[in-house]
C-alpha cells in the first residue's frame, strides 16, 4: 500500500471535487482539505474535505486508504476517526443544517477489504444497538476498467491501474483518449503522471508509454513522476540524490525530498505545502542534496526545517557544504552507520564536500 499511498492521495488532494461528487453521487461546488490531525489523540486521518453541494448541504468528507493488512481492525479504526472529526468539526447541539458526516476506505490490492460490510453495530441491554456506525468500502480491485472507464470522467480514469485490467489493449488507449480530452495542460500532466504511477507492473507501464504521442513521452521523464513511484525505499532516495547529482536537475531533488518526507513522516497538508515552499526558494543543487542526505536519518520534519533556515540564513547555499566540520553529520540520529561514519568523517576527511567520499560513508568505511 506505501507505493500507492502517496499517488493517490496527491491525485484525490488534487481533484477533490471530482472525487467527492463520485463518492456522494451528487453534485458539489465546492471541496477543500482540512486539517488531518486530532491534537489531543495520537491519531491521524488520510484526508479530509469539507465540501458543498449543490443544495448548498455541508459535508466532511473523510478518506482512509487501506492495503491486505491493518495494525488495528479497519471498523474500530474508522469508528475512531469518525468519531474525533465530528467531535472537531460538528458543532453541538446537532441542527438539521450541521454538516453530513460520510466516511469512504479506498481499499488497494487484490483481496483488501474483502468482507468488510462497513455497517457495524454494537448491541446493549434488550439487544438495542448501543452503538451504531457506517462508512462506505470501496473496493477498487474489485472494479473492472471497463466499468471505470464508463463514468467518462478523466479524472476517476486515471485509477485505471488499481482496478482489474482485464484488457489493457484495448482499456489503455481508451483512457488516455479521456485524459487527452482535458483541456488546462496542467491538469492533463497531472493525470497522466498519477495515472502511470499508479499502474501494477513494468509491462503495462511500457504499453502506456508506447501510446503516448511524442510531447506526452517528456512526462514520463518528469521528476514529479519518477520519485513518486520510487520513493519511500532507501534505494529510492539514493537514485533521486544520483539523478539529482548527475543531471542538475534540481526538481528533481526538490521533488525527491517532498515524496521522501511524504513517504516517511506523512505530514499534515499545511505542513507538506510550507515545505514545498521553502525548497522552491532554493536554487543551489548541492543545498538541495544536503537536505535529502538529511532524511536519511532526521528524526521528522522539523529537522528539515532547520536545516532549511540554515540555509536560507547563510545567504551562500555552497557554504554550508564546504565547512571543514561537514555539518551535515550533526543530523544523523542515535548510532545508524552513517551517523557513525559521518562523525569520523566530520574529524578526519580533507574533501572540498561529503559528497565526495558519500558511497563510502554508506558503505560503513573509514575515510
Amino acid at each position: 500500500m506505501s507505493e500507492t499511498d502517496n499517488p493517490l492521495k496527491m491525485l484525490i488532494t488534487d481533484f477533490g471535487s471530482v472525487f467527492a461528487a463520485w463518492l456522494l453521487g451528487r453534485p458539489v461546488q465546492w471541496a477543500r482539505p482540512l486539517n488531518v490531525e486530532f491534537p489531543a489523540h495520537p491519531i491521524q486521518s488520510d484526508l479530509l474535505f469539507a465540501v458543498e453541494d449543490e443544495q448548498g448541504q455541508l459535508f466532511l468528507l473523510h478518506y482512509e486508504f487501506q492495503g491486505h493488512t491493518s495494525h488495528r481492525p479497519m471498523p474500530y479504526r474508522q469508528l475512531e476517526y469518525m468519531s474525533q472529526v465530528a467531535i472537531r468539526e460538528i458543532p453541538w447541539p446537532l441542527a438539521s443544517e450541521s454538516p453530513r458526516l460520510h466516511s469512504v476506505v479506498l481499499y488497494v490490492g487484490e483481496g483488501a477489504g474483502q468482507g468488510d460490510t462497513g455497517v457495524y453495530t454494537i448491541a446493549g441491554l434488550g439487544n438495542t444497538p448501543a452503538l451504531r456506525w457506517q462508512y462506505q468500502p470501496v473496493r477498487l480491485w474489485e472494479m473492472t476498467a471497463e466499468n471505470l472507464l464508463q463514468w467518462g470522467q478523466p479524472v476517476i480514469t486515471a485509477l485505471l491501474g488499481l482496478t482489474r485490467l482485464q484488457q489493457p489493449e484495448a482499456d489503455l488507449p481508451q483512457a488516455l483518449r479521456q485524459i487527452r480530452t482535458v483541456a488546462d495542460q496542467m491538469q492533463r500532466q497531472r493525470l497522466l503522471t498519477a495515472m502511470v504511477s499508479l499502474l501494477p507492473t513494468e509491462e503495462v507501464t511500457q504499453m502506456v508509454e508506447r501510446l503516448l504521442e511524442e510531447s506526452e513521452t517528456l512526462l514520463l521523464d518528469t521528476p514529479y513522476l519518477r520519485q513518486m513511484r520510487e520513493l519511500g525505499r532507501q534505494e529510492g532516495l539514493q537514485e533521486g540524490l544520483q539523478e539529482g547529482r548527475q543531471e542538475g536537475r534540481e526538481e528533481a531533488l526538490r521533488e525527491a525530498i517532498l515524496e521522501a518526507a511524504a513517504r516517511r513522516f506523512n505530514p499534515p497538508v499545511s505542513e507538506y505545502q510550507e515545505l514545498q515552499r521553502q525548497l522552491a526558494q532554493i536554487e543551489q543543487p548541492d543545498a538541495l542534496q544536503q537536505i535529502l542526505l538529511a532524511l536519511f536519518d532526521a528524526a521528522g520534519t522539523a529537522v528539515i526545517f532547520t536545516l532549511i533556515a540554515e540555509i536560507q540564513n547563510d545567504g551562500r547555499n555552497a557554504d554550508l557544504l564546504t565547512r571543514t566540520d561537514h555539518t551535515y553529520a550533526s543530523l544523523a540520529i542515535n548510532n545508524s552507520p552513517v551517523g557513525v561514519v559521518g562523525v569520523l568523517h566530520r574529524a578526519t576527511c580533507v574533501c572540498p564536500s561529503p559528497f565526495a567520499c558519500f558511497p563510502s560513508i554508506l558503505n560503513g568505511f573509514s575515510v
